[in-house]
This record gives structure tokens, C-alpha cells and sequence, in this order.
């Protein structure tokens, strides 16, 4: 049981979303790139790489520039990745993040899920696991991939299904969050800049303020990339959460910031670059 992956060798068998995340996920690790090169390195022809480009341009990931292009660098602060391409860019990380994340949970533990792709990762190493717990989790996937472990009681608050996602959000399920207490939340965020948690949507930011309330331990899931980022809506200070579960690429002085908050950091390191 797994979720989304792009292939360990990249080539014609990509789909376009899958294409287009390691376009972004190498455009990260080297802060731009050529359309020769990105060709090269998919196995793609030069036409398609620039078509993708166009695509993620268009939909404000990336900035042009001649020959290739670079990540944009101050997205608005409404922007959100569409899920497809979301759910696959880091991928590696987000794995080794929920991988890392799943041990911490005990069983006869009761734990909300945020409806995060990070978050997933973590859902389906739970379930792995096959230990008793009752989940609470306000995404469908999430809920899928835990309902398929018998040993796991899920509860789905409810709520209206947001376009484009697998997330609930609004009532009832707020209502319902308010009234719990459970012993541990995962949640995802959209952006960490500063230290203060952030998201693109006042209603996923509401969701999240009321999860990271109902628990006892709350556990940020966010890769390094998310420190760089801003967004919307405030969702709450991190000195909120008792741990963040991050890769090791994160910077040397937003670990020191974190730790200082009182933060417990711990670090993966991603398959790929094992």
C-alpha cells in the first residue's frame, strides 16, 4: 500500500502531473533549469518539455526564462498547487517524512489525520503498521487508506467536498472537532514562513485551528521547502506543535528558531538520496 510515485528512472512512461512534480522537484534542487537539460533528464522530447512549462507557468509554479526557466520566487499568496502535481513534488521526503511519522503512534491511541499529501504518507505507513487506533481525518483518501486496515476505526467528521481535493471542509465536521480530545493530530501545512503556520484557504485554515485544538500532541508534517513559503491565512504559531517531522534539507537556522520555540525537530532524509 502505497501512494502516487514517480518512477525511479523517469521516462516515457510518465503522465503529464508525474512530469511536470520532477520538473518542479529538480528546478528545487538546482533553483532553475534549461529545457535541454530537463529533456535530457526525462527522456522527453523538447516540444513536450516546453509544454509543460507553458502549463506550469500559466498556473504561476514557475517563471520563464530564455532557454528554460526558474520556481517563481514570491507566489501569491492564494496559491495552491493543484493536488495532482501537489501530492507528487517532494515525493521522496514526503515518504520518508510519514515513514518516520507512524512510529510515533501507539496503539489504542486516538489521532486526527490532516488532509495533507504528506499527511497520506503517514496514513498509509499507519496502516502498514496494522495496530488499533481510532482515526479521525476530514480527506477521503486519507480515509480510504486507513479504512483498509480492519484494525482501524475511522471517523469522517463530514463536511462539503472541496473542489479539486479530497477534503471536507465546514460543518458538520468543524462542529464535530470542536467536541473531541484526542491524543495526537498530524497536520500539514502550506507554508511555515517566520514560524507561523499558514494556509491558502480561511476555511482549511479554520479545519486545521480546530484539529491542532482537540489534541493532546500535535505533530507538524511539513518537507523544507514549506519554511520558504507564505500563505493566506494564519493558522497558528509553531510553537503550537510538539514536534515537526521535516527532511534534512531544512536550514540550519530555522532548525535553531524551531528548537528554541520548544519545538522537538526530527529530520529524514529522503530515498533517493540515501
Amino acid at each position: 500500500m502505497s501512494g502516487a510515485e514517480l518512477p525511479a528512472q523517469p521516462g516515457k512512461d510518465l503522465i503529464p502531473a508525474q512530469r511536470r512534480a520532477l520538473i518542479l522537484d529538480l528546478m528545487r534542487d538546482g533553483n532553475g533549469a534549461s529545457i535541454t537539460a530537463l529533456a535530457e533528464r526525462l527522456s522527453a522530447s523538447e516540444s513536450t518539455v516546453r509544454r509543460d512549462l507553458d502549463y506550469l507557468t500559466e498556473r504561476g509554479y514557475i517563471e520563464r526564462s530564455h532557454g528554460g526557466a526558474m520556481l517563481k520566487g514570491a507566489r501569491p499568496t492564494t496559491f495552491e498547487p493543484q493536488y495532482e502535481i501537489g501530492s507528487l513534488t517532494q515525493h521522496a521526503e514526503k515518504v520518508a517524512i510519514g515513514a518516520a511519522a507512524a512510529e510515533l503512534v501507539e496503539a489504542g491511541q486516538s489521532v486526527i489525520f490532516d488532509s495533507s499529501s504528506t499527511v497520506l504518507e503517514a496514513a498509509y505507513a499507519v496502516a502498514r503498521r496494522a495496530i488499533e487506533i481510532t482515526a479521525v481525518t476530514n480527506d477521503l483518501k486519507i480515509a480510504s487508506a486507513l479504512a483498509a486496515q480492519p484494525a482501524i476505526r475511522v471517523i469522517v467528521p463530514g463536511g462539503t467536498l472541496r473542489g479539486g481535493s479530497f477534503t471536507l471542509i465546514g460543518e458538520p465536521g468543524a462542529g464535530m472537532l470542536a467536541g473531541l480530545h484526542v491524543d495526537l493530530a498530524f497536520i500539514g501545512i502550506q507554508a511555515l514562513s517566520r514560524l507561523r503556520l499558514a494556509d491558502s484557504s480561511i476555511e482549511i485554515a479554520d479545519i486545521k485551528r480546530r484539529m491542532i485544538e482537540a489534541a493532546r500532541n500535535v505533530v507538524l508534517l511539513a518537507d523544507s521547502s514549506k519554511l520558504q513559503q507564505t500563505s493566506f491565512c494564519e493558522v497558528c504559531g509553531a510553537e503550537r506543535a510538539q514536534r515537526i517531522v521535516t527532511d534534512d534539507r531544512i536550514a540550519a537556522r530555522d532548525r535553531k528558531a524551531l528548537e528554541k520555540l520548544g519545538v522537538t525537530v526530527t529530520l529524514v532524509q529522503a530515498e533517493t538520496r540515501r
